[in-house]
């Protein structure tokens, strides 16, 4: 089976309306063709899911996608903010702890680095208005799945989902994204939306799976640290928020490269 047959899937909840609104833009704008509920275009295939994403483990094993070949899984869905604030994210998914959100506890999912990473930069170049803050998430919240995967999202309120300059915007990252060859990295610090480390990958020709932010710091191990590091494809090692990585965590990571040799970021 040649590389041509690996196919990226496009996940939409029909319980979400800002999924099921990006994936009728998407529909509408690009010619897919349906066969048995499936949607397929080139390399890309759209399926409709009746459960929230991240309570939809393993979906790669539905019964009407076990016969396609499938490397990236990429959730279409709303983002949520109490703040209210208006944003397209992405963000890779699993769990340091508990499983509040789906997924498994303390697991980890293979991240997408090249594809998410490449997708928040298409959103950033497609969108030029000042709405929306558009940018990485830490990794969190399942489902769990066992191929590569990211979330890409709009929020928080029907405004923003509805919003046609947002929609070209993700759906473009997602339908013209070639992905790279650039090196892959865990990134470690900084708050939720890790803002450091989204404007570095995006001015630098670098990628990020699996982003660890400080609210997961005083419970990490250096065992999930390497984990970050076996879930992010070919990763060369971390790219750290100074500032906003605490302590325990540096010495860990000093630990990691002496024993390793995985390279380190600073900044």
């Amino acid at each position: 089976m040649s590389d041509s047959d690996i196919k990226t899937l496009l996940v939409a909840s029909t319980k979400d309306p800002a999924s099921s609104r990006i994936a009728r833009h998407i529909l509408d704008r690009w010619k897919f063709i349906q066969n048995d509920g499936i949607y397929s275009r080139n390399n890309f295939l759209l399926t409709y899911i009746d459960s929230i994403h991240l309570n939809h483990d393993n979906i790669i094993n539905d019964p009407e996608l076990k016969s396609s070949r499938i490397g990236t899984v990429v959730f279409l869905s709303k983002h949520s903010s109490s703040a209210q604030i208006k944003s397209m994210t992405v963000h890779p998914t699993g769990n340091f702890g508990p499983n509040d959100l789906g997924g498994y506890p303390g697991t980890l999912t293979p991240a997408a680095p090249e594809m998410m990473s490449q997708a928040l930069r298409i959103m950033r170049n497609r969108y030029n208005g000042d709405r929306f803050m558009t940018t990485f998430e830490a990794t969190h919240h399942g489902p769990y799945l066992e191929a590569e995967n990211f979330y890409i999202e709009i929020g928080t309120t029907s405004n923003e989902w509805e919003d046609e300059p947002a929609l070209d915007s993700v759906s473009s990252a997602i339908m013209d994204n070639r992905g790279n060859t650039y090196p892959n990295f865990v990134g470690i610090g900084g708050g939720h939306y890790v803002p450091k480390i989204t404007e570095y990958v995006v001015d630098n020709r670098i990628n990020v799976g699996h982003l660890i932010s400080k609210h997961n710091h005083e419970a990490i191990t250096e065992s999930q640290l390497m984990d970050a590091v076996a879930r992010t494809r070919d990763c060369k090692g971390f790219i750290v928020d100074k500032k906003g990585t605490r302590g325990r965590v540096r010495e860990m990571l000093r630990s990691i490269v002496a024993a390793t040799g995985l390279e380190v970021i600073l900044l």
